[in-house]
């Protein structure tokens, strides 16, 4: 089917916060009604949850807010975002590009009700903020690895690798992904061992990659096709430091997050320092990718409902 064709059961919807906030620079009353008004659930989240300054209701908090938005820094930050990922043709191109992706999604899942997109500045907080109504961007987040702005932040909090996924092509895929991995937490996901984490990683990508055909798959991982090269040339090696039982179902959070976490490379056992970082991620997307396509009848809704380790495991078959 054209996705041109879809119709959403809700109409898609994307607002720019970063232009409604400069009103309230001012003491308009006014100002700061709409934008309560306008912006309600997010608004909370805003204040209290991304930015940090206290309840959005209390008259401590809207000052703190009117002095966010007139700091030198945020305006920086938001003439540095109109430059690059905040230009109104590439934010069209963004928005076109989600709109197909949870078209796509409806096709698979006639049921999901579709998102708002909320364009943000997070103040380096979060690249996406994501809750089932709505999912909000952190445009910051995607300025392009080379923006003098990004030499100003901590490389404690940014190291070199985070920068370098800054990058505005990621913007699209990584929104709808943060969405989609919020959305669909209580579908059977209960993250006791490494294998769950593993699969539904899998699954959210495997689904990522046909609401999105037109993403890469290195871009649907926030690698590089170098990063993608050297995991599918390595895919059995990986599989053999990963398959052991104790590895798999693993039950300690500490020891089995290097296969999942961001970092310069996944740091375990004979894992060299060439690897890209989250191997257990791509390995997830690699073994529901067997599994769907050895059970072509499945649907997406069976995919996520799906919740034995054992049928995936032995769908697998490392290249």
């Amino acid at each position: 089917m054209n996705v041109e064709e879809i119709n959403l059961p809700n109409e898609f919807s994307v607002r720019n916060f970063n232009q409604a906030i400069q009103n309230i620079s001012n003491n308009d009353s006014t100002s700061l009604s709409q934008l309560r008004q306008n912006y309600k659930l997010f608004l909370t989240d805003y204040c209290e949850n991304i930015i940090k300054i206290g309840n959005s209701q209390s008259i401590e908090t809207v000052e703190k807010l009117r002095e966010f938005v007139a700091h030198p820094d945020t305006k920086e930050t938001l003439f540095a975002i109109d430059s690059t990922s905040g230009k109104p043709e590439f934010l069209e191109e963004v928005a076109f590009n989600l709109e197909n992706g949870f078209k796509r999604l409806h096709i698979f899942m006639p049921l999901e009700t579709t998102p708002e997109i909320i364009w943000m500045n997070s103040g380096f907080n979060f690249a996406v903020y994501p809750r089932d109504e709505f999912v909000a961007v952190g445009l910051e987040w995607f300025l392009g690895p080379e923006h003098p702005l990004l030499n100003l932040l901590p490389p404690d909090r940014f190291p070199k690798y985070q920068q370098l996924r800054m990058h505005p092509d990621l913007m699209a895929a990584d929104a709808m992904k943060g969405w989609m991995l919020v959305h669909f937490i209580n579908r059977g996901y209960t993250g006791e061992k490494c294998i769950d984490d593993i699969l539904y990683w899998g699954k959210i990508l495997w689904l990522l990659g046909k609401c999105m055909p037109e993403q890469y798959e290195h871009v649907l991982m926030d690698w590089t096709p170098e990063d993608l090269a050297w995991a599918k040339a390595n895919e059995t090696a990986i599989w053999i430091e990963l398959q052991p039982a104790h590895v798999l179902f693993e039950t300690n959070r500490t020891v089995f997050h290097s296969w999942l976490t961001d970092g310069p490379f996944t740091k375990f056992g004979s894992i060299p320092q060439e690897s890209p970082d989250r191997l257990g991620v791509w390995m997830g997307l690699r073994i529901v990718d067997d599994y769907m396509e050895q059970h072509p009848e499945l649907s997406a809704e069976q995919l996520f409902s799906e919740m034995n380790h054992i049928p995936f495991l032995k769908s697998y078959r490392p290249e």
